[in-house]
């Protein structure tokens, strides 16, 4: 097993997925690392200070029209993945290896994750229309967490573990993601299409809930002897998983337990 002293950017460099060498954002985690920080920087610091003793923007528009947006390509990228293999049955959702091939389904697959890499970019945008709109409340730490998280692994992921095994957490959050996003539009539209959807509200928690107990499963299940897995990034990924949904939980049983 490698040192501590061994796990340096050089390292990472020299270990990343030789296939995406060149490709845009890829070369460095550092413009990753760099937007993260401006994506803090401007939601905790220069939006409430701009905001500070201005009327809250309403937005309706662009928000109906970034919801559709996001509804879109994770349909895309949930057809996408699927025909990058899955539907073929080249994959195993109990091990699944390992690998840097150069078939047209393997380079399918990883250009995928490239595109999910700038989806995932996109979201955080989600916290500046709240900064622009006043709505705080909704800026919790699961919120910021969850997205600032979410768009750093999806860099790792197509860095280092462009392949199969990383594809079922991806199918399972852009099916999430439809569901919501159609949610979030639909509430778009007016009080009388919030009361209709009130009922869905918490299912949708729900539903995010059982995406991570079915990835911890798949993840734990490619950790089995013998499986030539990504070991050392599975094994990062699963406490990351266990904090979200923890996270996830706590807000359900605030919002929807307590309140019954």
């Amino acid at each position: 097993m490698l040192g501590m002293d061994n796990f340096t950017i050089d390292h990472m460099m020299e270990n990343g997925d030789k296939r995406v060498s060149g490709w845009l954002l890829m070369s460095s985690p550092w413009p990753t690392v760099y937007i993260i920080l401006i994506y803090f920087a401007l939601i905790y610091g220069f939006l409430p200070a701009y905001m500070k003793n201005r009327k809250p923007y309403k937005l309706k528009t662009i928000i109906r029209i970034y919801n559709i947006y996001q509804i879109v390509m994770c349909i895309y990228i949930l057809q996408w993945t699927i025909q990058a293999g899955w539907i073929q049955g080249l994959y195993s959702f109990s091990c699944e290896p390992m690998s840097f091939s150069s078939n047209p389904e393997s380079l399918s697959l990883l250009k995928c994750f490239h595109w999910v890499y700038f989806l995932k970019m996109s979201e955080l945008i989600e916290t500046i229309f709240f900064n622009l709109r006043k709505k705080a409340n909704q800026i919790s730490t699961l919120h910021v967490y969850h997205h600032s998280s979410t768009f750093a692994m999806s860099w790792i992921a197509c860095k280092y573990v462009g392949g199969a095994a990383a594809s079922v957490p991806l199918m399972l959050n852009s099916f999430i993601h439809i569901l919501m996003y159609t949610y979030y539009f639909l509430s778009s539209l007016g009080p009388k299409w919030q009361k209709k959807l009130a009922p869905w509200k918490p299912k949708l928690t729900i539903a995010q809930m059982i995406q991570f107990t079915i990835i911890l499963i798949h993840a734990l299940l490619n950790l089995q002897p013998g499986c030539r897995s990504p070991r050392l990034f599975i094994a990062a990924f699963i406490p990351n998983v266990i904090l979200v949904y923890k996270m996830f939980y706590d807000f359900y049983k605030a919002n929807y337990i307590k309140q019954r």
